[in-house]
């Protein structure tokens, strides 16, 4: 897959600090979307990142040369398990960080890859987890995740959509997945 040169350079630059600091994490969004379905243009990096409010300060400090980070935004972020943002002062590229995972046990789930022609690997998101978490997504609103999913679902490679069609079913988004399989059949 090719990306810009920013967009590259900020992965680059986080990967170290996250894995120095022993802070599990993986890659999703758009460059999942990306590498599991049709290539596409990302605006942000998304990172799912598992932290406990203690490590607050050392993310922040090791973020702080490098990224504009907001210490009580992370706080906050952490005490109620939703996103906060670092933007990279070098590139401008913004860096989402969800706190916790969406999907139930997609840590346990992920891959490593190689996002970039000589690149290092990456932790990424499983293409099972990154079309249920595209499916939260599009209940919430996204149009942008529709074509995500459909063309995940229907990308070359293989994946267990009965995993895929239980946990739909689980987190209360089943129908979602099956209006995109059948629009997509039909077509």
């Amino acid at each position: 897959m090719e990306f810009d040169r920013d967009f590259v350079e900020t992965l680059e630059r986080i990967e170290p600090i996250l894995t120095n600091l022993g802070l599990p994490h993986f890659f999703t969004g758009g460059i999942v979307a990306a590498l599991y379905g049709e290539p596409r243009m990302t605006q942000d990096a998304d990172i799912v990142l598992r932290i406990q409010e203690d490590q607050a300060g050392l993310l922040v400090e090791a973020l702080e040369p490098k990224f504009l980070v907001d210490r009580d935004d992370v706080l906050g972020a952490i005490r109620k398990s939703r996103i906060f943002q670092a933007i990279d002062l070098d590139t401008m590229v913004k860096v989402d960080f969800h706190i916790g995972e969406a999907v139930p046990g997609e840590f346990d789930r992920i891959r490593t890859v190689q996002l970039f022609s000589g690149s290092s690997e990456y932790p990424v998101v499983s293409k099972e987890d990154a079309i249920l978490s595209k499916l939260l997504w599009i209940q919430k609103g996204s149009h942008k995740s529709r074509a995500d999913v459909v063309a995940m679902l229907f990308a070359p490679d293989t994946f267990d959509l009965k995993f895929v069609r239980e946990m739909a079913e689980h987190l209360g988004v089943k129908p979602i997945l099956e209006e995109l399989w059948n629009d997509a059949h039909s077509g």
